[in-house]
């Protein structure tokens, strides 16, 4: 049996919700996208206080984590009244702080969060986690007058960074370092048969050139760079499309930029509904076996969905290896009819 607590808006009032719809229960997590719960409810003599309190804008208290009713559908049968609710993550209310002030020049990421919040934190805390180094610092135009949602999805593209909310505390950490390879292995037939994976080489290519800013004299502050895979010896020299940045005045942060922006292999993406349940952590690396079409690699977890109440029902997992701008927020947020 799984806690789902309701408290309203003003945080005065709390009850444990009982008799809901545990099939329709889920949690949805999709990597710098979406983190939501999801579910249906009866009012019954025994959850009248708490159905009252699922309202818009109430909370729902799942595993220690806050989710706020942003969507939800009423109705009625007779004498019998449903609510039919989806809650998003409290992060994703970051989107009502505004930064008006903007910031040029180069800057670390640490720079640019402490800006972000410089206009009030609204409860929320962070931290970059980067034992390695990996963050460069990037030469930021303007960066500033936007929502806070909006400014960190600017940060997360532009450093290549994963955010990972615990309830308010916001921790960021470079996409190469974020999340851990596991040996619980995805392999057709075996723990699934239902597989829709998109395969394709058409964004495969081995050579990249990068434009940085240039003088007032009209030169580069570097001479644009070629950068070529060592893929290049299996796959010949495909050509990308040039990174053309004008944040960029140092030649090795753009070297590093062409790095991570080349997709130097066969992008693969997609989704397996599993028989049985495994438990790979958000950002984990799972071995992935499909002999009908020879893989055998470890792709990156960058989506769950659970059924907390069905114990025995296995997660939906979302893979992929592609390199690719981040996923709209917003874009994303407005497509539900959160925002």
């Amino acid at each position: 049996m799984i806690d789902i607590i309701i408290q309203n808006y003003e945080k005065t009032k709390r009850e444990i919700l009982v008799e809901y719809d545990k099939d329709s229960f889920f949690e949805n997590w999709q990597e710098n996208e979406t983190w939501e719960v999801s579910f249906n409810v009866t009012k019954t003599d025994l959850n009248s206080t708490a159905f009252d309190l699922v309202d818009y804008e109430s909370s729902v208290i799942f595993n220690g984590q806050e989710f706020v009713i942003k969507q939800m559908t009423t109705s009625a049968e007779g004498k019998a009244v449903s609510k039919s609710v989806t809650a998003t993550h409290i992060y994703y209310t970051i989107q009502d702080g505004r930064q008006y002030n903007t910031v040029t020049g180069v800057r670390s990421i640490q720079q640019l969060l402490t800006h972000v919040f410089s206009a009030g934190n609204r409860g929320f805390s962070w931290e970059v986690i980067d034992p390695n180094s990996k963050f460069l610092t990037v030469e930021q135009e303007n960066f500033g007058n936007a929502n806070y949602l909006k400014l960190i999805e600017e940060i997360l593209s532009d450093y290549d960074a994963v955010v990972i909310p615990d309830n308010k505390r916001l921790t960021f950490y470079p996409r190469a370092e974020y999340g851990e390879k596991v040996e619980e292995q995805i392999r057709y037939k075996y723990n699934t048969d239902s597989v829709k994976f998109d395969i394709d080489t058409y964004s495969l290519k081995t050579q990249i050139k990068g434009f940085g800013k240039k003088k007032e004299d009209g030169t580069y502050y570097f001479t644009p760079i070629t950068y070529t895979s060592p893929e290049s010896d299996k796959w010949g020299i495909r050509i990308q499309d040039p990174v053309e940045d004008e944040r960029y005045t140092v030649v090795g942060n753009m070297t590093e930029r062409l790095k991570i922006d080349l997709q130097d292999y066969p992008a693969i993406s997609g989704s397996v509904t599993l028989k049985w349940r495994i438990t790979p952590k958000k950002g984990d690396y799972v071995p992935f076996i499909y002999e009908p079409l020879n893989i055998r690699t470890y792709i990156q977890v960058v989506g769950l969905k659970t059924y907390p109440a069905l114990p025995n029902k296995p997660p939906e997992i979302t893979l992929s290896n592609t390199k690719k701008t981040m996923t709209s927020i917003l874009a994303n947020l407005a497509k539900k009819g959160v925002i």
